[in-house]
């Protein structure tokens, strides 16, 4: 029997991915937010479908990744096998943790089978890339994807429809319910005012800057001194992690940080460090003898230190899914840890440009709506920071950022009028994102999309993806046929018991125009109450009906073996 105990909306998710398997709708994407346990529960799943016979593979992409997986594994008590050149094959064992290009090199020697594949970071995963062609190569069997950011940068889908492999998608918990649960910690949110120019510069193959031409951009001492200088004056001592364009510049900000007389390292791969190196900083990292590290990528995915307390970007990127794996590093909980910071240099969650707040890649705790689409190129010359804005305050005096106001909220500053004078801004200063700017984002955001009447509108003006425009008017549609039925039944049923609306519903009955859902099901479950079912159905006609559905779904798909 399985040795791992769930959390309930992890058991929610695993029930959702065997009803999508029943019905033989795989390849399923599963998406849980960074920190939710999406290797917890994989494990599970790979434990169950061991456990009824089936061969399992879980395949990662990076070494630290391997050792992450083999891990989790071996403290659940799970055996399993290593296909990876650092290890010594164990081929007897029903589950496998691979190494993908040790897996490719394998499979050019000769077929290999499994039941199950498990794909961790799955947002990699299409058609035409090397995990499409080991999902080929294995026989196309039962596959389950996995991972918290179901977006590419380069604007390829997920789904089979846009370039991808998956046929369903089984959405976890988002953030914010993640948050509060308690299963991950709400970020202190700084941005900056004062951003790189990034114009001109590059994308690579996978629609993300060009590493080079990056780097000469930010790794400038003026942006590293204000990260040292802002650290200081938020955060001081908290253990950080420093997310560069490049090695090169990653030394220069541990420097810096040094200098300043902190105690910061590199944490970067090979050549440049050893296995043992590396394993050395993060066992520094993890006991508090250092005070934060400086990478690039190699900490982005996959990486499990809940003692990090402080994010700092000083690298630009234009992947969603790259800024919420690196943010995320920071939010999950541990023992004695209150809360989280994430000091943005380089306007990644957004900038204030001009008294107006553009946003980029937005708040790390935002509802995200996750889609198996691709994004569909827009129109005409776009520039990177073609983001709806909106106005907001900064006081000069404390940089504490507001709604326009007469006066600072915080300190008490009252702003100039028109004409008269104002104190000079301090460059490079980071702005705190406080709750009234995310409020009035999501408010304009919610204004913006009750505007838009149609799909087509949704997606030019919006940029939102087709399906979820279409998803947001067969809601509308749907809500207004609820409406209109709950009109006509309350009407029918005034006019046969002769009482009023008003009376028993406790509102009038024009009030049904401008309910929310909510309502609108709270009044149909009263009205229900109020109007029982014509006629019963006899016991022995129920009987009869259940007989029936036993025999015709004695050969459903839910009556075959289940295969997790």
């Amino acid at each position: 029997m399985p040795s791992i105990q769930l959390r309930d909306y992890q058991q929610a998710a695993v029930d959702e991915v065997r009803s999508e398997f029943r019905a033989k709708n795989y390849p399923t994407l599963f998406v849980l937010p960074t920190g939710g346990g999406k290797t917890y529960t994989f494990s599970y799943i790979a434990e169950n479908a061991a456990a009824k016979g089936n061969p399992v593979v879980i395949i990662v992409h990076r070494k630290e990744l391997l050792l992450q997986a083999s891990a989790s594994l071996r403290n659940l008590g799970i055996e399993h096998g290593l296909i990876s050149p650092f290890f010594t094959p164990e081929p007897n064992k029903r589950i496998q943790v691979a190494s993908i290009d040790t897996l490719l090199i394998r499979l050019k020697k000769g077929p290999m089978r499994f039941g199950l594949i498990i794909f961790d970071e799955a947002h990699h995963v299409i058609a035409d890339n090397k995990w499409g062609r080991v999902f080929e190569a294995l026989g196309r069997p039962p596959m389950l994807g996995v991972t918290a950011t179901p977006v590419r940068t380069d604007g390829k889908g997920l789904g089979e429809h846009a370039g991808g492999v998956f046929k369903t998608m089984v959405l976890g918990p988002s953030t914010p319910e993640l948050i509060e649960r308690g299963m991950l910690i709400n970020p202190v949110v700084y941005s900056s005012i004062e951003t790189p120019d990034l114009s001109g510069i590059g994308k690579n193959k996978d629609g993300d800057y060009n590493r080079t031409e990056l780097a000469a951009r930010v790794d400038k001492p003026k942006i590293t001194g204000n990260a040292v200088a802002h650290y200081s004056k938020i955060c001081p001592g908290a253990r950080a992690i420093v997310f560069c364009s490049s090695i090169e510049h990653a030394r220069h900000v541990a420097a810096e940080f040094n200098a300043a007389g902190y105690r910061f390292e590199l944490l970067v791969g090979a050549p440049e460090m050893s296995d043992a190196e590396r394993t050395a900083v993060n066992k520094k990292l993890r006991r508090g003898e250092i005070d934060g590290a400086c990478t690039v990528d190699l900490v982005s995915e996959g990486y499990d230190l809940p003692d990090l307390v402080c994010c700092i970007m000083l690298r630009p990127t234009a992947s969603e899914a790259l800024f919420l794996q690196q943010v995320g590093r920071v939010m999950r909980p541990s023992e004695g840890k209150t809360t989280c910071y994430l000091l943005d240099h380089v306007g990644n969650v957004g900038a204030t440009l001009d008294g107006q707040w553009k946003r980029k890649h937005g708040m790390p705790n935002e509802e995200r709506d996750w889609t198996l689409d691709g994004r569909k190129k827009r129109k005409g010359k776009q520039k990177d920071d073609d983001e709806p804005t909106i106005a907001i305050k900064q006081c000069p005096q404390c940089y504490h950022v507001h709604e326009p106001a007469p006066s600072c909220p915080t300190c008490g500053f009252i702003y100039p009028q028109p004409g008269g004078r104002s104190l000079e801004q301090v460059e490079g200063e980071l702005q705190r994102i406080t709750p009234e700017m995310e409020a009035q984002i999501k408010s304009r955001q919610r204004a913006d999309q009750g505007r838009a009447q149609s799909v087509e509108e949704m997606v030019e003006k919006l940029g939102y993806s087709r399906s979820r425009a279409q998803n947001i008017v067969r809601a509308r549609e749907e809500k207004a046929a609820f409406r209109e039925a709950l009109r006509a039944d309350i009407d029918e049923w005034r006019k046969r018991t002769g009482q009023t609306v008003l009376g028993v519903f406790g509102k009038p009955f024009a009030a049904i125009n401008g309910m929310k859902p909510k309502e609108l099901r709270e009044w149909r479950a009263k009205l229900d109450e109020m109007n029982p079912p014509a006629a019963e159905v006899s016991a022995s006609e129920d009987e009869a009906f259940k007989q029936f559905m036993r025999r015709a779904v004695k050969t459903s798909v839910e009556e075959q073996p289940a295969l997790i």
